[in-house]
């Protein structure tokens, strides 16, 4: 059961989206509600305290949306890398890019800051 503040607290940052499915966890001993929403044809998660604050928003954006520093960080490092997926991860003041990508044969998760600094890869283990 989500607490009436959680979803409250989706709904007013994203009032045309639908709530597609709920989760519950615990992170260094405190509770949070995860509410995946439905934007458009789009996903988007919201990471909630109890209380309804929104610790993160990670939500799908197409590359044409990534600032441009990010985009060209990324064509530096991964030139003509086919990009399978792009998100936006806001957590904070801090906000991050997350990039599925196939580079050389290899498929990688890419993270970059939105100044376009590049900050970790990792191997991408999803089919």
């Amino acid at each position: 059961q989500v607490p009436k503040a959680v979803m409250e607290a989706v709904k007013k940052k994203f009032p045309d989206a639908t709530a597609e499915s709920a989760s519950k966890g615990v992170e260094d001993g405190q509770p949070f509600f995860d509410v995946q929403v439905k934007l458009k044809a789009r996903n988007a998660w919201v990471t909630c305290d109890p209380q309804g604050h929104i610790l993160s928003v990670d939500r799908e954006i197409s590359f044409q949306e990534l600032p441009k520093a990010v985009a060209g960080a990324i064509s530096k490092k991964y030139p003509k890398a086919a990009i399978r997926g792009v998100n936006e991860i806001v957590e904070g003041p801090e906000t991050v890019y997350d990039l599925a990508l196939t580079f050389n044969g290899k498929k990688l998760i890419a993270i970059f800051e939105a100044n376009g600094k590049f900050v970790e890869e990792s191997a991408d283990d999803e089919p």
